[in-house]
């Protein structure tokens, strides 16, 4: 039995990393197929997308791998600069228990009739039909205690593509740097991340049907107990730790998704008899964007720029998501690394009349903030610190709606933008960008922006570059990770494709 097992589980024949993943003839879309994470789904749909059909035998596509289109030897680097490069992850627990019931304890076609044989054999696994739950928790022990010596070499089996670990799938494509989405997420992950490139993405993911999902006669919570959760995610506690920050970072985006109705409406900023509307987040360019406002409607600067968020001065109107449609609607996003030090040299270290005098005071009481003339480098990198630290502090004890917003997340208030569909905008490239998607539609837009230098820039004595460290690249990068994903995506599309993502 054992030689019959070798041959069975032989290690495949290699292939370069680019190999590994599949491609679609009709976008430039890669995907790294991990099995018992969706992969007979997401082949189905790759096929389906490129055949505008299901496959005839759908639920057996893995036999039937010259119907996909693998990237070739030389594609690296043009995965690497994709932004539709992707892998799918699955919650080792639940990838457990699949493993379980459709490949060990089923007696399905697809299982694996001779390592049930041998597991029965070697650690005792009950294959009686219709076992308690007790019973299933009893083989799970078993099992999952077996997988931990096979995937540690101790046993005469070959590891098998089933069981094996996602991160060690993963690391044969370390170097072409994919974006992970998760499985329990990937019906509102996967349109997000190819909608701009795979427009019928969404129908292609309704017809297709074929999955290889086993019925189980107990649930996941039945089953399963504390300790045996333990034993799963210490075996495969990298694959734990890889999703769950897959799922860490996919969390803000999961409210971008309802479906707007058709009377909801979202409060923009607009100028009066102009087609423009925009949301405009605190630290990205909102001074600036009220002020182009302003002018386009009154043909005149407001006579104090910097005070223009006063109450009353900008007209706002509630529109729905059609009358956006027909209009240049917008929202700005920004480097997460660039905003951060604008708020501490605007806000906070700045003493200007729209700074924040008090939150200053609080850290240099409680956090040895320095709020003194001519600092050297190194005190302005403790001052970040500092000012890192109450923002750490703030994200763990207030609810996101409280959080100041000149430094809330600004994925957390371009959530609503998004769902109506506004463009997304880099700020570094706002006044080309914005030109751009109005195209001529805005009477006197360039004219506007030629003639309104304001903008609510503070003066640093050092440059970003000098002053930032790693460790406060990596602290900003832990407070803002999704903002960093957003704002990449949108500088990865603007640069690519030369126009904004559908988001």
């Amino acid at each position: 039995m054992i030689k019959g097992l070798l041959q069975k589980f032989r290690k495949p024949q290699g292939r370069t990393q680019a190999q590994r993943m599949l491609t679609l003839r009709s976008a430039p879309v890669y995907y790294l197929p991990i099995t018992k994470c969706g992969s007979t789904y997401l082949k189905n749909v790759f096929y389906y997308l490129d055949h505008a059909d299901e496959h005839v035998s759908g639920i057996d596509i893995h036999s039937n791998a010259d119907d996909l289109v693998r990237a070739k030897t030389g594609d690296e680097e043009a995965i690497r600069q994709s932004p539709y490069a992707f892998a799918v992850l699955r919650d080792p627990v639940e990838r457990f228990l699949s493993l379980y019931f459709d490949k060990i304890y089923g007696d399905g076609p697809n299982n694996f009739a001779d390592i049930r044989v041998y597991l029965a054999e070697e650690i005792g696994l009950n294959l009686t039909r219709d076992l308690s739950v007790d019973a299933h928790r009893e083989n799970c022990n078993r099992f999952i205690d077996w997988l931990g010596l096979n995937l540690s070499f101790k046993t005469d089996v070959p590891i098998n593509h089933h069981w094996r670990r996602q991160s060690s799938r993963l690391q044969r494509v370390d170097k072409l740097d994919i974006k992970h989405l998760t499985l329990d997420g990937l019906s509102w992950q996967l349109p997000l991340l190819l909608g701009n490139v795979v427009p019928n993405i969404g129908q292609a993911m309704k017809v297709v049907k074929s999955d290889n999902r086993t019925d189980k006669p107990f649930t996941q919570a039945e089953i399963l107990d504390a300790a045996l959760i333990g034993k799963i995610e210490t075996v495969y506690s990298n694959d734990k730790r890889l999703y769950d920050q897959a799922s860490q970072k996919w969390q803000p985006w999961r409210e971008y998704h309802p479906e707007v109705t058709k009377d909801e409406t979202i409060r923009c900023f607009t100028a009066s008899e102009h087609p423009i509307n925009c949301v405009a987040i605190s630290k990205i360019g909102r001074t600036y964007l009220r002020n182009l406002l302003y002018l386009l409607e009154h043909e005149k600067e407001y006579h104090e720029p910097l005070k223009i968020h006063t109450k009353g001065v900008s007209s706002v109107s509630e529109l729905t998501k059609d009358e956006l449609a027909k209009e240049v609607s917008f929202f700005v996003v920004r480097d997460p690394v660039e905003r951060f030090f604008s708020l501490y040299f605007d806000k906070i270290y700045g003493t200007g009349e729209r700074s924040f005098p008090w939150i200053a005071k609080r850290l240099v009481k409680h956090r040895g903030f320095v709020h003194e003339e001519n600092l050297t480098v190194d005190q302005h990198r403790a001052n970040c610190l500092a000012l890192l630290g109450y923002i750490n502090r703030k994200f763990e004890t207030e609810a996101l709606p409280d959080i100041n917003s000149h430094w809330s997340p600004q994925v957390e208030m371009a959530k609503k933008a998004i769902r109506f569909g506004l463009q997304p905008l880099l700020l570094e490239s706002l006044d080309e960008q914005l030109l751009h998607i109005s195209d001529g539609r805005i009477d006197g837009l360039e004219k506007a922006m030629q003639a309104l230098p304001h903008r609510n820039r503070s003066s640093k004595p050092y440059s970003v570059e000098e002053i930032l460290t790693p460790e406060i690249a990596q602290r900003i990068s832990g407070l803002y990770a999704a903002d960093q994903a957003l704002y990449e995506r949108v500088k990865t599309a603007w640069d690519i494709t030369g126009r904004p993502p559908k988001l």
